[in-house]
């Protein structure tokens, strides 16, 4: 997903798995055309075998796209389920879930299944990787919960052609979603000068010591306030870049 480069001076660097990246410019495709959008996934999602029997009256708990994903591989027969995300929620409903409660992140989502009180087992289907322990805290907090890896995140490279582009001086954006992504990034490239959106506070950990040109913390854990922070850069460096030129 490249957009035409000539005439385009900031980079847009987009490195979200497969899908992704075309999830984050639906809705705004129009309002990046003054940038050079290049496409890379950092992770390629692998999808993994279970030998776990999950109840068909278990609650199913979903952090991702890809869990959702992961579940359908296994032909569950299971009608309810916690979200993250309203992508996700969107496509859990439209797959015939009934979502009981959905939040933009782990934590939220935890105080609602609390409130909530279930009283069935819950199966968090997540990835290899991934941020905090969400079912070890609703066992702490006495619910009945396991888990199963959905997924692997395989890490990927920075390809040449991109490589060269961000590394050539010209402004580069960087949206970052989570904090393997942000490892991942600082292995790749020297991240020195770039104008960074970190999702949360703990992504934004990771990139402690870099000299970036500016980071940028979402004003909620979800895709639409790292869009909007997204572009309130873009417009403030092609405004720049205008006076420049």
């Amino acid at each position: 997903m490249t957009n035409n480069p000539d005439q385009k001076n900031v980079i847009l660097l987009l490195t979200r798995p497969e899908g992704g990246n075309e999830r984050f410019c639906l809705n705004i495709e129009h309002l990046l055309g003054q940038c050079e959008i290049l496409d890379n996934p950092l992770q390629k999602i692998e999808f993994l075998e279970t030998l776990i029997e999950v109840k068909e009256e278990s609650i199913l708990i979903f952090t991702s796209i890809n869990g959702l994903r992961a579940s359908e591989k296994y032909n569950l027969r299971n009608k309810k389920c916690f979200v993250v995300g309203e992508n996700t929620r969107k496509i859990a409903t439209s797959a015939g879930y009934e979502v009981l409660a959905s939040s933009s992140d782990q934590e939220n989502l935890l105080k609602l299944i609390k409130l909530k009180k279930p009283t069935e087992s819950m199966v968090h289907i997540r990835g290899k990787h991934t941020a905090g322990n969400l079912c070890g805290s609703l066992k702490n907090s006495g619910f009945s919960c396991f888990e199963i890896t959905g997924y692997n995140q395989k890490p990927l490279k920075i390809k040449k052609q991109v490589f060269q582009k961000v590394m050539s001086g010209r402004p580069v954006i960087l949206p970052i979603f989570s904090p393997r992504s942000a490892k991942l990034l600082l292995k790749e490239l020297d991240l020195t000068g770039f104008h960074v959106v970190a999702m949360s506070e703990v992504v934004s950990k990771e990139l402690a010591g870099v000299d970036l040109a500016e980071l940028i913390i979402s004003k909620k854990p979800d895709l639409i306030s790292m869009q909007e922070a997204t572009l309130a850069i873009l417009r403030r460096l092609i405004k720049f870049d205008s006076y420049t030129s």
